[in-house]
């Protein structure tokens, strides 16, 4: 899901009460990753840490009400959700009431054997214990699970948990470091992992 805006009309929001300076979506961005605290870190920088707090505090109150308003699919997504119903999982390390809502607006819950967030789960990503239990509870085969992601923590649980892993470089991490880190698979984009016969 394209949270992006609504991730970063909060934090500029909270910055906004403060008298920091704001960010551009594409600046946003960058701060994503491992969950909102480490996001609200980023956002802050060395400089600014003294402020955390009161950043967080001002930050999450927002977002768990506006966590809606923008938000919207990658393009190929709710296709192939209609195409592998009952095949998908959900794991996210966003707090898990603010993942229900975001699923309810497009009412995607019902395609999901599991729904594991940050706050529910057995331990964030890039731990691999998440990944465990939501295959364990979908009584799915290791071996023929693969978890689709868009960032580092993602990769990390993939392999740690010993399942392949496609990553799709138009989501928040960083392409090159990405690749580094040499996933299973990697595609430009959603559609583009849709079309491949692995996935179809």
């Amino acid at each position: 899901m394209d949270t992006i805006k609504d991730l970063g009309n909060s934090i500029n929001y909270a910055f906004s009460k403060l008298g920091l300076p704001l960010y551009d979506d594409e600046t946003v961005k960058t701060f994503v990753g491992n969950g909102s605290v480490n996001f609200v870190m980023r956002s802050l920088g060395e400089a600014g840490k003294d402020k955390f707090d009161k950043v967080f505090e001002l930050f999450t109150e927002n977002y768990i009400k506006h966590c809606t308003e923008n938000v919207k699919p990658y393009p190929g997504v709710l296709e192939f959700l209609e195409k592998n119903s009952g095949k998908c999982a959900v794991l996210t390390n966003k707090p898990i009431e603010q993942t229900l809502r975001i699923l309810g607006k497009f009412n995607l819950e019902k395609h999901f054997t599991c729904i594991l967030g940050g706050d529910n789960a057995p331990e964030r990503k890039p731990g691999p214990a998440g990944v465990l239990k939501i295959i364990a509870d979908s009584k799915w085969n290791l071996n023929e699970t693969i978890m689709i992601g868009d960032d580092i923590p993602d990769i990390g649980a993939a392999q740690a948990a010993g399942i392949k892993v496609a990553v799709l470089l138009s989501g928040f991490g960083r392409a090159h470091e990405i690749l580094e880190l040499k996933p299973d698979y990697a595609f430009k984009d959603f559609a583009e992992l849709a079309a491949n016969p692995v996935f179809a």
